[in-house]
């Protein structure tokens, strides 16, 4: 998300704390009913063979760009080493090609660039890359990227979708831009214009097709940073079908109506061909939030009318110790398995000492869903990221607090926890990954940016990518971490290791 100015995020937080009032008389309602709908079909802690982390590593290391960038406006406010909102992929066409981005040197205002890493051995060493022309870090005009995503398709084409901010404007026009690999995200040419600079372009994701060569799929979502009311609010789908030169002309997944918004969209491409994308609602007239789900039978040219797949609960959690706010960036995450069945995975905390993770699916393509909570989550959990393997093993990563000892900043014992499951949420167990990392260091909104990423590994097992802080980050506040999660039994099937 791009802020551009300290006025446009002290009227930005005003407003979400007149809209946080209003939203805990009715929000909790939504989410009582949640609890209520998903405790009489909560899966089983057991049954799933144990998985383990075979490797746990830093793959940021120190920021390129430590002397700052000049000529970019605001990037005094960036942080130097300050390292967020990672997202990975593994390339079909070379399972030891795996490709990952995150946000470098962040700020309350701006960002320096995103940047990328690529592994040829599965994991084992990292390249990292920049994106020539992304930002005046990289020779271009922006001064800000943002919202970094990667994706590789079926022909091993990696992609990256990116958002690109003009900040000497308030709001800043932001332009959706994406760009294309085809040696493995070891190099990537100057990005393609997605969507040309618009003030309310926001949270990108691409997705690779994994049976048409050339073709991949951007999704963004486009609402009112000023938050004036009545608006017109759209998430909106582009597509390339040569490879990632050129793009077409934006059309228009979902409008909500002129007291909502759409934001955090997701893409899905099903066995099938059909391409689904998933969203946040927020209606601030019912003081409510959703998720939904729209198809597209024709590789995205038209949308069938989205579907609701469950409440939401909105409210804002803040640590009864010190009073900062916990991380809560309600993003969700989406994942096919190789039969058609969907997930989505989301936060779903009920107060500031009990929470949880959602999980959605459908197996009628996205038509109609079914929701449970992940077992044996218990403390305030966000952030989760979900995938599934080419067995049909769904993985789920978060963070969450269940750590913090009583009396203590609960921010300063993060942990993240990954559950899989063998038999489509039947049953779920449980792996510690990564820390206790202390995200009491580190003070952007949600602290760790808006996502994290999972994908799954040829054969068995999962590559994961996340931020810690403090003690783990070595150059910086924070760092980006690698884990390869697999199986006990080293049944992982992946030729890196």
């Amino acid at each position: 998300m791009v802020f551009s100015s300290p006025e446009r995020t002290a009227n930005l937080l005003d407003w979400m704390g007149q809209w946080t009032a209003h939203q805990r008389k009715i929000a909790t309602l939504g989410g009582l009913a949640l609890v209520v709908v998903v405790a009489a079909t909560f899966p089983a802690l057991a049954n799933a063979g144990p998985y383990k982390v075979k490797q746990l590593q830093a793959i940021s290391g120190p920021s390129p760009f430590a002397a700052g960038c000049p000529g970019a406006l605001f990037d005094d406010t960036n942080i130097t080493g300050y390292e967020l909102e990672s997202m990975i992929a593994v390339n079909p066409a070379n399972p030891r090609n795996i490709i990952a981005t995150w946000k470098q040197d962040a700020g309350f205002l701006s960002t320096r660039s995103d940047l990328t890493a690529s592994s040829l051995d599965g994991g084992k060493t990292w390249k990292r890359s920049t994106i020539p022309g992304l930002t005046v870090c990289t020779g271009g005009t922006g001064d800000i990227g943002t919202d970094p995503w990667v994706s590789a398709g079926g022909d091993g084409t990696a992609y990256f979708s990116g958002l690109v901010g003009d900040l000497s404007s308030d709001p800043a026009p932001v332009t959706v831009v994406a760009s294309n690999s085809k040696d493995g995200g070891r190099t990537w040419p100057v990005p393609a214009t997605v969507a040309p600079a618009l003030p309310n372009n926001d949270q990108d994701a691409i997705t690779g097709s994994p049976t048409l060569a050339g073709h991949a799929y951007v999704v963004w979502s486009n609402f009112d940073h000023q938050f004036n009311f009545p608006a017109t609010n759209f998430i909106r789908f582009s597509r390339t079908t040569d490879g990632g030169i050129g793009w077409s002309p934006p059309v228009v997944v979902d409008q909500p109506g002129p007291f909502a918004w759409d934001m955090a969209p997701r893409l899905l491409v099903l066995p099938d061909g059909t391409v689904l994308a998933i969203f946040v609602r927020i209606d601030l007239e019912l003081g409510l939030g959703a998720h939904y789900a729209a198809r597209s039978l024709d590789e995205g040219q038209t949308w069938l009318p989205a579907v609701q797949v469950g409440s939401l609960p909105l409210l804002e959690f803040f640590d009864p110790q010190t009073g900062d706010e916990f991380p809560q960036a309600h993003y969700p995450s989406a994942a096919v398995a190789p039969d058609g069945t969907a997930y989505i995975a989301f936060e779903a905390n009920s107060s500031a000492s009990s929470g949880g993770i959602g999980v959605a699916r459908s197996r009628d393509g996205g038509i109609t869903w079914s929701t449970s909570m992940l077992p044996g989550v218990s403390a305030y959990a966000f952030e989760p990221a979900i995938a599934v393997d080419s067995h049909g093993t769904v993985g789920i990563t978060w963070y969450d607090l269940r750590n913090a000892r009583p009396g203590d900043a609960a921010l300063t014992a993060a942990d993240v926890w990954f559950a899989h499951s063998d038999n489509q949420g039947g049953s779920w167990q449980q792996t510690h990954v990564a820390g206790s990392t202390n995200l009491a260091t580190v003070h952007l909104p949600n602290r760790v940016g808006e996502y994290q990423g999972l994908a799954a590994l040829r054969g068995r097992g999962f590559a994961a990518i996340f931020t810690l802080a403090a003690p783990q980050a070595e150059d910086g506040p924070t760092d980006i971490f690698f884990a390869q999660i697999g199986p006990g039994n080293d049944e992982s099937g992946n030729d890196g290791h």
